[in-house]
């Protein structure tokens, strides 16, 4: 993210490789399709060049999608946001079943899929709006209580009942579903990678990690079990039981399963629980092993204690793990 001329990010690309990496997610907001796509296009292109596979990250998209960078969307579309249940008040989070989303997220994919040479799109904790308690959640926006009168016959309650766990469920897995349906009609060649958050909790829309599966365009099952916000013992149990989680429904499914590790606001002294991390998940025999983000997250609000320790360490772990795989 943040690099816009393909031969200022050839750099990054070589640092990428000499730190053991196999492969590359290109954070592409709004913004950047809008104003940069010939470059966005000449980014996967360089990467690809120098052997590294390319992942599209619809970075922060109407907010629905995880990511910092504003939305262009939001900005022309205010009408067209999640309203929460507990108060009408309206979120910064674009609602998936407004048709005005729908239609922007679809033409981008589209024109993505046909116009660059990807090798996978990557679907970025898709989220429902939700507050702090459990009565705070979207969408109850017109388009969404129509929605659910149609599908149930009764006014859409405010309160989470089964019918609205149900409901929320069934209508982002349908949008991500079709979002797939999307890439795979440009490109079959294209993969879909799904990364949810790493609690099935139901403000976030999807309570039930198996039925993502229903999906069948679906690719490779990912999560991003981020563990530095506790303390050792625990975030680093917390991250093998997501982990093992999501990789015993891929393999039950015949999914391939990818784990994120965080490489953000790692705190000083605890740089070695990175590495300790990557070699977790490969005893899993994940497919892949991403990390969040480039370089520690040096001169961001992401940035780490000490960025270039942790870099070195991520450095040093994929280039233990790739000696091994060619071993």
């Amino acid at each position: 993210y943040g690099v816009a001329y393909p031969d200022r990010a050839v750099l990054d690309f070589q640092e990428m490789l000499e730190h053991g990496c196999s492969s590359v997610l290109l954070a592409v907001s709004e913004f950047d399709v809008d104003f940069w796509f010939q470059n966005v296009r000449g980014l996967i292109d360089e990467a690809r060049a120098m052997g590294l596979r390319v992942y599209l990250d619809l970075w922060g998209w109407g907010k629905t999608f995880g990511g910092e960078p504003p939305s262009i969307f939001l900005q022309e579309n205010p009408g067209n946001r999640q309203v929460s249940a507990k108060n009408g008040q309206v979120f910064n989070v674009a609602c998936f079943n407004t048709e005005a989303f729908r239609s922007y997220a679809f033409e981008a994919i589209e024109r993505l899929g046909r116009e660059t040479d990807v090798d996978a799109f990557f679907w970025d904790e898709p989220h429902y709006a939700h507050g702090a308690t459990l009565d705070e959640w979207g969408c109850c926006c017109p388009v969404c209580q129509e929605l659910f009168k149609r599908e149930y016959g009764f006014e859409m309650p405010r309160a989470l009942t089964a019918e609205v766990l149900e409901f929320r469920q069934s209508m982002i897995l349908g949008f991500l579903g079709e979002m797939s349906k999307r890439v795979k009609q440009t490109d079959l060649g294209k993969e879909v990678v799904l990364c949810l958050l790493p609690r099935e909790d139901p403000r976030y829309g999807v309570s039930d990690w198996e039925k993502v599966f229903s999906i069948k365009e679906m690719d490779i099952f990912s999560t991003d079990p981020y563990w530095y916000d506790m303390a050792t013992e625990e975030g680093l149990r917390f991250f093998r039981e997501r982990a093992w989680r999501a990789k015993s429904l891929s393999d039950r499914h015949g999914k391939r399963c990818q784990i994120w590790v965080q490489a953000f606001r790692v705190p000083h002294g605890r740089e070695w629980e990175l590495a300790k991390a990557v070699e977790m998940a490969a005893e899993m025999n994940v497919c892949s092993i991403y990390a969040w983000p480039f370089r520690g997250g040096l001169g961001s609000i992401l940035a780490s204690d000490r960025p270039d320790l942790v870099w070195q360490t991520l450095g040093e772990a994929y280039r233990k793990l790739g000696a091994k795989t060619h071993a």
